[in-house]
């Protein structure tokens, strides 16, 4: 009788033969941002044993916790950061739809373009998000010159999970708090009629929620002054709309 394969373990060897065998000579940037997948994605280049160095675009408005467990835990990790705040950008440009999303650009794609390793890897999954199936896992952005790498792209969360209680990493404890995801503590994605997961945010993170609501009431009373057209009469019905998704 043959015991059963260590899945997890074929997967692991697999995801470390595709970084082993793609290694630039000057080694990988690696993208990292405190969350499960970038945790995972990072131990399997460790496992890889290739050359790389590790990168954390900090947005601004990411968890505090986030910022300080990646301090604390993984000191090696470079962070970076935008030419402009969050609260100045919205005031020069408008606040951040899901139609018109400039903020993932400026806070996180951005603040790397001065980094030269252009083989990039990242903790990419098709099961986080359903546009990203159409993408292969070696993919080319043409624009910034770069090459990505997404050793995890056909993953699934169980599979994420028992990496990391096998490895014992380490993790932000917002996930042992309910967030299944942690990103932006402000973003047009979690906005929503019932505000669930805005009100959520803003009960946990209620300052950094007072310097949105400032910079677009700023924002509002701006456009106004300049006569611009716009369907809510104050900054204030602006902002509940926006949380609503129906700015």
């Amino acid at each position: 009788m043959t015991e059963n394969p260590d899945t997890l373990g074929l997967i692991v060897q697999e995801a470390v033969k595709f970084i082993q065998s793609h290694e630039p000579p000057e080694g990988y940037f690696v993208a990292f941002s405190g969350g499960k997948d970038s945790i995972v994605t990072l131990e399997l280049v460790r496992l890889a044993g290739v050359k790389h160095q590790s990168f954390y675009s900090c947005g601004g408005i990411d968890p505090p916790e986030v910022v300080r467990f990646i301090r604390k835990h993984y000191r090696e990790v470079r962070f970076l950061y935008p030419k402009q705040s969050f609260f100045t950008l919205i005031k020069k440009k408008f606040p951040p739809l899901r139609s018109r999303r400039w903020c993932c650009d400026h806070l996180r794609k951005y603040p790397s373009r001065a980094i030269p390793l252009k083989h990039r890897i990242m903790g990419i999954r098709i099961e986080e998000s359903a546009d990203r199936g159409d993408r292969p896992r070696i993919d080319r952005n043409v624009r910034e010159k770069t090459v990505i790498y997404k050793p995890i792209f056909l993953w699934k969360e169980w599979m994420i999970w028992e990496l990391i209680e096998r490895y014992r990493l380490p993790y932000p404890s917002l996930y042992d708090e309910g967030w299944d995801r942690i990103g932006c503590v402000i973003c047009p994605w979690i906005c929503t009629p019932n505000m669930a997961l805005v009100n959520r945010n803003r009960d946990r993170w209620p300052g950094l929620y007072r310097a949105f609501e400032h910079a677009v009431t700023e924002w509002f009373e701006a456009r106004k002054s300049q006569g611009a057209h716009l369907k809510e009469q104050t900054a204030e019905e602006y902002i509940q709309n926006w949380y609503r998704g129906i700015a």
